[in-house]
């Protein structure tokens, strides 16, 4: 080793050092401090679920995959309706989804 390699060395041992140990007393924060304002947020819409989600690619045309279209166009169509059901969990968590007994 040389003693420029061992000078980075020590320097990052020493950069180490403070790192982990938390917060000094007294100065914790709030949630608040880190999310910001609720109020200061924009106004959202409600979701809509879609009753059929693949059906904007589907008017591309087929899947550009030579002697697999049908299996390629069963699984994309799969991960179409999965990421739909996803949007539409993540909507009710947020109580975004129009028509929901909470958002009346």
């Amino acid at each position: 080793m040389n003693a420029a390699s061992n000078g980075a060395d020590a320097a990052r041992r020493r950069s180490r050092r403070g790192r982990g140990k938390g917060t000094a007393p007294g100065s914790a924060k709030t949630s608040g401090d880190f999310w910001g304002s609720p109020h200061k947020l924009p106004s959202v819409e409600e979701v809509t679920v879609s009753t059929d989600p693949s059906a904007v690619v589907r008017s591309l045309g087929r899947p550009p995959f030579p002697g697999h279209e049908a299996v390629s166009e069963y699984y994309l169509r799969a991960v179409y309706d999965n990421t739909a059901k996803l949007a539409e969990v993540l909507a009710t968590a947020g109580d975004l989804l129009e028509g929901s007994a909470d958002s009346e």
